[in-house]
This record gives structure tokens, C-alpha cells and sequence, in this order.
């Protein structure tokens, strides 16, 4: 980590923020503790500060020209972090003045938000999906009785699809007694659907409860599964209305126009 410290010169500074590629170090002062942050920003309002003065700014040493330093603890999560205000400024420190872990900037977090925003969709339509395979394969009658067969002793009763867990589609599908009733929609074996659901069903509960970075990975296993679904979902369907019509060339998932 790059860090200048207070009697460091603003040129110094500067260079190391050039060749780094950084808009932002943090200073450390005589006591070894972080005593601000040097920016562009706070080079060009002090810079400001000094027009018509014969002054050269970067000849200044670094505590002339640092700001105040904002740190969060490593343990917030900046998904629900309500103190850090991010419209207002670029970066935050991670750690404590006498512990600095790293730099944490707005880039940082937007980032990791559009990835977690992307999970969250993409785990959205596939519950959808996995609730409405479930509905049309299996009867009323057969989703009251896997219902109560769910329900926990003393537990709240399974009323509906959406009462379920995503865990708990993975019991009513991987279920070597129902897993009839599946296969011809999965196409696969039920092995395969079991540990494709059980690792979707991990991303899950990490991106749901933020417990690490999600990963360019992650996301595509997600989408890659979804369009599985999707597909399977078409191919199930054209199956059904073939059946019905007695047309095997059929696509119901189409329509024709006049």
C-alpha cells in the first residue's frame, strides 16, 4: 500500500499517485498513525487557495494539503452501512489510524453493488421459474400433501409455493419419489439437478446474506442455470401442446400473425 507521510513535498506525493494510477494515499504522521488523506481534490483546493501568491504548491509539504480522514470499520457492511454518506465523498479508509487495511473507494462499492444487484435478479427468476415447474408438474392434490410434508412441527403450515424455501424446492424435486414426475423436464439425471440446485442454493445464501465478494463466476453460473430453465421450460411446453393438438410440429410458445 502506498501511504506518504506529513513532511513528505506535495510533488513526491504526486508522483507516486501518477505512477500508481491512485487518486488518493493516505498520510501517516511522526507517531506512525494515519493522520489524513492527500487527493487531487485536496491538492487542488489548496493550490486555489494560494493563486496570486508566489507560492509553489507542490513545493508544500503533505500535511498542508491533506484532508480529514473517514474511516469504517472492516466489519461494516456497506450494503446497510447508514453512517458513511457516499454522495459526498469519493473514499473511505478501512481500519483505524493505528491499524490501516486498505482504501476503499466509491468505484469500489458501486461495483460491488451492481454485482450483488445482478445476482439478486437473476436468483429472482429462477425461483419464479422453479415455482412454476413445480406448479404445473404436479397436481393440487400432490402439493397439499408435499406441503405437509414440509411443514415443521409446530412451525407456521405451508400454504402456498411461496411459503417454500429455496432449499425446500430442492426436496420436492430431487426426491427419488417424485423425481418421475421431473425428469422428463430436467432431461438429465436427477444427480446432476441435485448438485446444479444445491450450489445455486449456496450463491443464494451468500449474496443474500453478503457473506463475500460476488464473482463474474457466480453470475454466469446463475445465468447459465436460468437459461437452462428457460429452455427446458419451452421444450416442455412444445411437448405439451403437441400432445394436446397432435401436432408434433407445433410450437405453442409461438404465435402466427394474419
Amino acid at each position: 500500500m502506498v501511504i506518504a507521510h506529513e513532511d513528505d513535498l506535495v510533488w513526491s506525493a504526486l508522483e507516486q499517485m501518477i505512477d500508481e494510477g491512485f487518486s488518493q494515499i493516505p498520510v501517516r504522521n511522526s507517531e506512525g498513525e494515519i493522520s489524513g488523506i492527500f487527493s487531487w481534490q485536496s491538492f487542488g483546493k489548496r493550490a486555489l487557495d494560494l493563486r496570486g501568491n508566489k507560492l509553489d504548491a507542490t513545493e508544500l509539504t503533505v500535511r498542508d494539503c491533506m484532508d480529514e480522514p473517514v474511516f469504517i470499520s472492516p466489519e461494516t457492511y456497506i450494503d446497510t452501512d447508514k453512517a458513511t454518506d457516499w454522495s459526498r465523498i469519493d473514499y473511505v479508509l478501512v481500519g483505524a489510524p493505528d491499524n490501516l487495511i486498505g482504501i476503499l473507494t466509491t468505484a469500489d462499492v458501486f461495483g460491488r453493488l451492481n454485482d450483488f444487484a445482478e445476482a439478486f435478479v437473476l436468483l429472482y427468476e429462477i425461483e419464479l421459474d422453479l415455482r412454476d415447474v413445480i406448479e404445473t408438474l404436479l397436481t393440487d392434490e400432490e402439493r397439499e400433501d408435499v406441503f405437509k410434508e414440509l411443514t415443521q412441527p409446530k412451525a407456521k403450515p405451508i400454504r402456498d409455493l411461496k411459503d417454500l424455501s429455496f432449499s425446500q424446492y430442492l426436496d420436492i424435486m430431487c426426491s427419488r419419489d417424485r423425481w418421475a414426475r421431473f425428469e422428463p423436464f430436467f432431461r438429465c439425471q436427477r444427480e446432476l439437478v441435485d448438485a446444479d440446485l444445491k450450489r445455486i442454493n449456496e450463491l443464494r445464501n451468500d449474496v443474500f446474506h453478503f457473506r463475500r465478494q460476488i464473482t463474474v463466476r457466480d453470475t454466469d453460473r446463475l445465468r447459465r442455470f436460468w437459461e437452462r430453465l428457460r429452455f427446458n421450460r419451452q421444450l416442455h411446453a412444445r411437448g405439451a401442446g403437441s400432445t394436446a393438438s397432435g401436432d408434433s410440429d407445433r410450437d405453442p410458445t409461438r404465435t402466427t400473425s394474419a
